[in-house]
C-alpha cells in the first residue's frame, strides 16, 4: 500500500503519544477515574497497581486508531484546519463514541450509560486531537 509511505510517521508517533496520554490523563483517579471505576463496579483493592497490558494494549490501539486517521486524512485529501476538525469529529462521535456505548451495555457494567459517557468522550477528544495533530503537522 503506496499511501503507508506518503503519510507522516512522526506525526503518527506524536499523535499515538499526545492520544494516549490525554486518554490516560483522562481515566486517572483525579479526574474521571473514580467515576470510571464505580460505572464498572470496580473496587480498587489498598495498593492496586496496573500491570503492563493497562499500558500496553491502550498504547497500541492509539497507534493503530492514529495511523488510521492519517491515512483517512490522506485519502480524503484533505487541505484544511476545518476539513480535518469535520474527519476528526466524525471519526471520534461517529465511530469511537458510538462504539463505546454500544460495548459498555454489557450485563455485569453497573452503570454502562457512565461508562460510556466517560470513556466515549475520551475517545471522541482523543481522536479530535490526534487528527489535528496529524494534520498540522503533515503540512
Amino acid at each position: 500500500m503506496s499511501i503507508l509511505t506518503e503519510i507522516n510517521w512522526l506525526a503518527v508517533v506524536i499523535g499515538t503519544i499526545a492520544y494516549c496520554a490525554f486518554c490516560g490523563i483522562w481515566h486517572r483517579q483525579f479526574a474521571f477515574g473514580k467515576k470510571w471505576d464505580e460505572a464498572m463496579g470496580f473496587k480498587r483493592p489498598d495498593n492496586w497497581k496496573p500491570t503492563n497490558i493497562y499500558y500496553v494494549v491502550p498504547l497500541i490501539a492509539c497507534f493503530i486508531t492514529t495511523l488510521s486517521i492519517a491515512v483517512l486524512l490522506k485519502l480524503t485529501n484533505t487541505n484544511s484546519f476545518a476539513e480535518a476538525l469535520h474527519i476528526g469529529i466524525i471519526a471520534g462521535i461517529g465511530f469511537a463514541m458510538a462504539i463505546v456505548f454500544t460495548t459498555a451495555v454489557i450485563p455485569i457494567m453497573k452503570k454502562p450509560l457512565v461508562f460510556g459517557a466517560i470513556t466515549g468522550t475520551a475517545q471522541a477528544l482523543g481522536i479530535i486531537i490526534v487528527t489535528m495533530i496529524v494534520y498540522a503537522m503533515s503540512k
